[in-house]
C-alpha cells in the first residue's frame, strides 16, 4: 500500500463545483479584510464579520460568572477574532456558545469555543438540521471559500424544546424557540432568539436582514415570512428591546421590522411581474 501523508481518521470530499459559482468582484472584500465590534451596552457586544464573511454577527455577554456566545461565526477566522476580542475584555471562562438556526454562517466556528470549555447549547429541531446539513454546507460552500473553511463542524450535545435559561451567577440570558416544525417560518425553518433581560438586548437570528439582500433558501415562503415580522412585532411589544440584533447587518431598533417588510414586498412584487 502507498505512503500517505494525510492524518488518519480524516478524509476530504470534492465539493459539486470546484470553482465559485459566481465570479468574485472587488466590493465582495478579500479574506484579509477584518469584522468590527459594537458594544450595545450592558456587558454585551456584536461582532461582526467583513462584508467577505456575509457580515454576520457574532453576540457575546460578560458576566461574573463566564461569558455566553450567540453564533459562532462561518470562517475560524472571524470565530478566532472573536475570542481574542473576548480575551481583550476578560479572562472569565466561556460557559456557553449557542446555536440561533442552522446555517453554516453561525454554526461553523462552534468547535473552537467547545476548545475552550464551551458547553454548545441549540434547540433539538436546530441540533438535528446542523446534524443532518452541516457536511452538504461544507462541500458545497468550498466552491466559495474553499479552504477558509473548517475541516470540521460541531453538532450542539446540549438541547432543548422550546426554552432554555442560562444561567451565569445571577445573570441569565433566556434562549426561546420562535420558528419550529409546527409555526411559519422565514428565512430558515429553525430560529431561536436570544433575550439578555438585564441589558433589554434581543437577538432576532436572520428573520431581518438590515442593509443586505435576504437569503432565500431553505423552503423559504415570502408570505409566511410576513406574518412572521407580524409576530415579531407583538414580541417586540412585550418585551421592549433597548437594541435588537440581527443576524447580519447592524444592530438598531424596531424600524428594521418595517424595512424587512418593504423589502419582502419589493421582491414579492418583481416576482409576480417576472411570472406574468
Amino acid at each position: 500500500m502507498p505512503e500517505t501523508s494525510e492524518p488518519a481518521g480524516q478524509f476530504f470530499a470534492a465539493p459539486p463545483m470546484a470553482d465559485p459559482v459566481l465570479p468574485w468582484r472587488p466590493e465582495y472584500g478579500s479574506i484579509d479584510d477584518t469584522g468590527e465590534t459594537v458594544d450595545v451596552g450592558g456587558d454585551v457586544y456584536v461582532y461582526s464579520a467583513p462584508d467577505y464573511a456575509l457580515d454576520v454577527n457574532t453576540v457575546y455577554a460578560i458576566t461574573p460568572e463566564g461569558v455566553v456566545v450567540v453564533d459562532s461565526q462561518l470562517l475560524p477566522r472571524h470565530a478566532e477574532a472573536v475570542l481574542r476580542d473576548i480575551r481583550a475584555r476578560t479572562d472569565k471562562p466561556i460557559r456557553y456558545v449557542t446555536n440561533s438556526h442552522h446555517h453554516p454562517d453561525h454554526i461553523f466556528g462552534n468547535g473552537l469555543f467547545q476548545e475552550q470549555g464551551a458547553e454548545v447549547v441549540s434547540s433539538y429541531f436546530t441540533a438535528r438540521m446542523i446534524d443532518g446539513t452541516a457536511f452538504w454546507y461544507l462541500m458545497f460552500l468550498s466552491g466559495v471559500w474553499g479552504g477558509h473553511l473548517p475541516q470540521s463542524y460541531v453538532v450542539p450535545g446540549s438541547t432543548f424544546v422550546r426554552s432554555r435559561e442560562l444561567w451565569l451567577g445571577r445573570t441569565a440570558v433566556q434562549l426561546f424557540e420562535f420558528t419550529d416544525t409546527t409555526t411559519v417560518s422565514g428565512e430558515s425553518v429553525d430560529v431561536t432568539m436570544a433575550w439578555f433581560p438585564q441589558a433589554r438586548v434581543l437577538h432576532v437570528a436572520d428573520t431581518v436582514w438590515p442593509g443586505s439582500h435576504t437569503f432565500f433558501a431553505d423552503g423559504t415562503s415570502v408570505p409566511d415570512w410576513f406574518i412572521q415580522l407580524g409576530h415579531i412585532r407583538e414580541l417586540v411589544s412585550e418585551l421592549r428591546p433597548r437594541v435588537i440584533v440581527p443576524g447580519h447587518g447592524a444592530p438598531g431598533d424596531a424600524s428594521m421590522i418595517d424595512a424587512q417588510e418593504r423589502y419582502l414586498g419589493a421582491v414579492a412584487l418583481m416576482v409576480e411581474e417576472h411570472c406574468r
